[in-house]
């Protein structure tokens, strides 16, 4: 198959130095590209440049920083070649700097504003940001059918795959109960449309074991474990 993937944490940026991060490492995403680049898939990874890189040479890899060029990237990857699954397990911003109040001026946030002076007290307004699992169905499905080839396919053939790549996305939450558990899961399949979704609490991460549940749309679990590479094969299964 041909996999696109996502890791790594968004970085946004309040002025050209200081930007609002999260915790991920890419960890997941860098294993899950090695696992389904060894089975013989054709794997490509869009992940921060801070996160944590697969091994393998035949990956391909893009970079990116903040959620506006991951959006891009995802976006150009999928309309310009078919895939037939994308797991995205990027740790996107639910918000982003959006203005900032410091010195009685207000200033538009941002990685191109110059480093705001210190010393002085600092408001930062956040906005609501692009939610990309939202997004990958259209853009996996754009210029793409059994009985016309996309304009820029290059040199994809007619017929070159079934209309519709299988979509997966992750829910993480820490030390959610069941019933947050199951209202985030059922949120994220509504707004998404995703065939999948992979759910970890953050509570139960440790270095040696990363437990999962792989969830259909109908709530049923289609596997479960403790490790990444656990976690591949487990795709791997709902996705051939």
């Amino acid at each position: 198959m041909r996999i696109l993937i996502t890791g790594g944490g968004c970085r946004e940026y309040i002025d050209s130095v200081r930007v609002v991060t999260n915790s991920s490492t890419g960890r997941t995403s860098a294993e899950l590209s090695d696992e389904l680049s060894l089975r013989g898939n054709e794997v490509t990874l869009i992940t921060a440049e801070s996160a944590i890189k697969p091994a393998g040479s035949s990956i391909k890899m893009i970079f990116y920083q903040t959620g506006e060029e991951l959006a891009e990237a995802v976006k150009k990857e999928l309309i310009s070649k078919p895939f037939d699954a994308v797991i995205h397990a990027a740790a996107v911003s639910d918000f982003v700097p959006d203005k900032i109040l410091t010195g009685g001026k207000t200033f538009s946030a941002g990685k191109n504003t110059e480093k705001l002076p210190s010393g002085e007290e600092m408001t930062v307004t956040f906005r609501a940001s692009l939610k990309i699992a939202d997004s990958l169905r259209k853009w996996a499905g754009e210029g793409w059918n059994l009985s016309k080839p996309a304009e820029n396919c290059g040199a994809c053939t007619q017929g070159s795959r079934t209309p519709g790549a299988k979509i997966v996305c992750f829910k993480l939450l820490n030390k959610a109960d069941a019933a947050s558990e199951k209202n985030a899961v059922t949120k994220l399949f509504n707004h998404s449309g995703a065939d999948f979704v992979v759910y970890n609490d953050l509570s139960r991460i440790t270095k040696d074991i990363h437990p999962f549940v792989i969830l259909t749309q109908d709530g049923k679990e289609a596997d479960a474990g403790n490790t990444n590479r656990e976690l591949a094969a487990g795709l791997l299964k709902i996705l051939e």
